[in-house]
């Protein structure tokens, strides 16, 4: 072994004690970026070489430069965020919906004080004050009603922009991915490590799982596969698209799938995971279930008082007409509550008595008006007017809580497990100063190594003249 041998040792030695540098410099650089993993120049003794029947060593060489990763934590986190995706945005959208029912007012206050209204009327059956008060409290109960499910119909609707904004996010990921598996594929196949590419993919994975609760698979030569149910939303440089453009029955966005070779159809009932199948979900089941049980209570309450009005006599000694405008469907009943056009023009309409000979003083039909709060009807299933619409409170109200400690465990476990890959793959400043000290008196040892190579090599040359 010669002093070239030893300069090329110093040489080697310089160079992987620089990638060092360099290394710890970048990991520094980007402590704060998201997503980001802290890399590690993997060192390896050189190769020796056989001199004088004895292996003599060759120095040492940076063999890679490899992303410090747990794969089953970095696959862990694509499946979380899945389910935090959907259950953050099934809690956002119930919360919004608990708002349209408070414990106090709203719907249930109106209907309260409708039916104290009638007691009034029972107590004084000819008072026109009293009617008049009635038919007040009813429109009020009507324009309760209808407030209620518009906003409702709103919220659907502020849901169906959230899908649309979704979709259009996903649009974007799903290129994004396709171009990293191109970039990430081309560097490795040629040797090199793709380290900061992994990164960026990784973190765009983690948001399009949110967004769809898609599985992601990665194949031997680095590129990603990620589908729905069955649907190919990215495979290697081929990338699917999203569309909200078309509309279903109830004038809400359906969700267009476009492959990659160009076949579109409706996949509205494909998407059951992520914020897009929590979007799909709160809107067309929770919403709807509770629309549609506010009509059928809007739609029950009009033809109860209308039946049991209809059996009395107004003060003119005529039978009862209608309490309320007939509604003849359930689809829209909460928006369609109206008091009698000829009942609201003339508060002696008011069916208050049970019989014509016993006027004005029989206050029965008024009574039997009010016990309408207390009768079971097979329409709401057994349940009394009050007890239906309180069921309602309470079911909205329990998918609240159920939707909200979801959220919390979902989020939690997902905390637990950001914690877990930055104690594994996080930068920590003290460590990567150390090592920067470490790789600097090792580059200073080296350079001595070259310094004194260089000198006993001239030496051997000054001998030589």
């Amino acid at each position: 072994m010669g002093i070239l041998s030893t300069l090329s040792i110093g040489a080697q030695a310089l160079k992987a004690q620089q990638l060092g540098i360099q290394t710890a410099g970048h990991n520094l650089a980007n402590v704060a970026t998201p997503g980001f993993s802290r890399q590690r120049v993997d060192l390896v003794t050189a190769y020796p070489s056989f001199e004088g029947g004895v292996f003599v060593g060759a120095g040492v060489d940076a063999a890679s430069i490899q992303r410090v990763v747990d794969a089953f934590t970095e696959a862990e986190l694509i499946g979380l965020h899945g389910q935090v995706g959907y259950s953050e945005a099934e809690s956002r959208a119930l919360s919004s919906l608990q708002e349209v029912f408070p414990l106090s007012g709203g719907v249930n206050g109106a209907l309260s004080e409708f039916f104290g209204a009638l007691s009034d009327l029972a107590s004084n059956p000819a008072g026109s004050v009293e009617r008049v008060s009635v038919i007040a409290k009813a429109r009020a109960l009507g324009e309760t009603l209808a407030l209620a499910r518009q906003s409702l119909t709103s919220m659907q609707f502020n849901l169906d922009k959230d899908l649309a904004s979704a979709v259009a996010r996903v649009n974007v990921l799903t290129e994004q991915v396709a171009r990293l598996n191109e970039q990430i594929a081309f560097i490795e196949v040629h040797g090199g490590p793709a380290n900061d590419f992994r990164d960026q993919r990784q973190t765009l994975l983690q948001e399009l799982t949110s967004l769809t609760g898609a599985t992601v698979r990665e194949d031997a030569n680095g590129q990603v596969t990620v589908a729905v149910d069955g649907l190919l939303l990215v495979g290697g440089a081929r990338f699917a698209s999203l569309s909200a453009d078309g509309l279903n029955v109830n004038g809400l966005h359906s969700l267009t799938y476009r492959s990659p070779d160009g076949t579109t159809f409706d996949a509205s009932t494909l998407f059951a995971a992520g914020e897009i199948g929590s979007l799909l979900n709160a809107r067309d089941k929770l919403f709807q279930d509770v629309i549609d049980r506010l009509d059928l209570f809007a739609q029950t309450l009009v033809g109860q008082f209308n039946t049991q009005h209809a059996l009395g006599f107004d003060l003119n000694g005529n039978a009862g007409g209608n309490l309320f405008a007939p509604i003849a469907g359930a689809t829209g009943a909460a928006a369609a509550v109206r008091v009698d056009a000829a009942l609201a023009a003339d508060p002696r309409l008011l069916a208050a008595a049970q019989s014509a000979t016993t006027l004005p003083g029989d206050n029965r039909n008024a009574l039997a008006l009010v016990g309408l709060s207390s009768t079971t009807i097979p329409a709401l299933g057994g349940l009394t007017l009050e007890d239906h619409f309180l069921a309602l409170i309470g079911d909205v109200g329990s998918q609240v809580q159920s939707a909200q400690s979801r959220a919390d465990f979902q989020r939690a476990l997902l905390t637990q497990t950001q914690a877990r890959r930055e104690s594994v793959s996080g930068v920590s400043i003290d460590e990567e100063m150390t090592k920067l000290i470490q790789f600097q008196r090792a580059f200073e040892a080296s350079s001595l190594l070259v310094r004194t190579a260089d000198e006993m090599y001239q030496t051997l040359i000054d001998m030589a003249r």
